[in-house]
């Protein structure tokens, strides 16, 4: 099955809420945002990831929801000492009135140590597992869409081909009988050598005959719809073939003067890059 390279996916496990994003890319690209106390799992994650994808930007996302988080606080005594004595010395110094109480450590932040909870790497994996397992389930789907349009546009594709090359054939010899009549008259006027000036029309009309790129375009839309059906990390694979597809075409136009040729022609470049366009989007 053909896989799109666009796609979401969101989990949210214990404290753990992941989102996956993926865009068009031609290599695969990782962005993580991790919380720091995650940051010693992040080759973990992206070796997940470059294990279910081959193409595409990926964006996944970990947050920790704060209202659950858990940790432990801890005083600094030998801190809350050293403040308690500085402000008796300062009272009997200043000759302060009133007693020191609770209140006049509050401000100080340093005395209280919050040590957050390791957070349990189990579940963490099994939220980054499923976001990135229902992202790849959105990629399929929306690669079956891309495959109806790819496999659409083969058909008529080839059915384009078909009919050019029948022209081909009716065009080549239409266009050999007229030049070899035209020929003849001129020899017939000029008192030219005929045997050398139809051996020059040979071998000007193999130039112009197009039958090889035609056959090569067949062989190319075959290889193309075999690997549609084929599906899997398929994309390189069709852009290359639209490459000489594309190539074959544009040679067509370059060697042929033949008007419904060239009209036909045209109209499969269209659909060329038409699979081009698709293809961009695929894995």
């Amino acid at each position: 099955m053909i896989e799109s390279l666009t796609g979401y996916g969101f989990s949210e496990k214990g404290t753990f809420r992941v989102e996956a994003k993926s865009l068009n890319h031609r290599f695969l690209e990782i962005n993580l945002k991790l919380p720091a106390i995650l940051s010693k799992h992040e080759i973990e994650i992206r070796n997940l990831i470059r294990k279910n994808f081959q193409r595409g930007k990926i964006d996944l996302t970990v947050t920790i929801n704060q209202k659950e988080k858990t940790g432990r606080v801890y005083l600094n005594k030998n801190l809350a000492k050293q403040l308690y004595e500085a402000f008796i010395d300062l009272k009997k110094e200043l000759s302060i009135l009133g007693s020191i109480d609770i209140s006049m450590f509050s401000n100080f932040r340093e005395l209280f140590i919050y040590e957050e909870e390791q957070p349990d790497v189990n579940t963490l994996m099994l939220a980054v597992s499923e976001a990135l397992e229902l992202l790849h389930e959105m990629r399929k789907k929306e690669g079956q869409i891309i495959q109806q349009t790819l496999t659409e546009i083969t058909d008529n594709l080839e059915k384009d081909i078909a009919t050019l090359e029948s022209f081909v054939d009716l065009s080549y010899n239409n266009y050999i009988n007229s030049l070899k009549n035209r020929v003849k008259q001129l020899i017939t006027e000029n008192n030219l050598d005929e045997k050398r000036i139809l051996e020059q029309i040979i071998l000007y009309a193999q130039k112009t005959d197009i039958k090889e790129e035609v056959d090569r375009l067949k062989s190319h839309i075959i290889q193309f719809k075999e690997n549609i059906m084929k599906g899997g990390s398929v994309g390189k694979k069709l852009d290359f073939l639209l490459q000489e597809m594309n190539r074959e075409i544009n040679t067509v136009l370059a060697k042929t003067e033949d008007f419904q040729i060239k009209t036909l022609a045209i109209e499969i470049k269209t659909k060329i890059e038409r699979l081009k366009e698709q293809i961009q989007n695929i894995q």
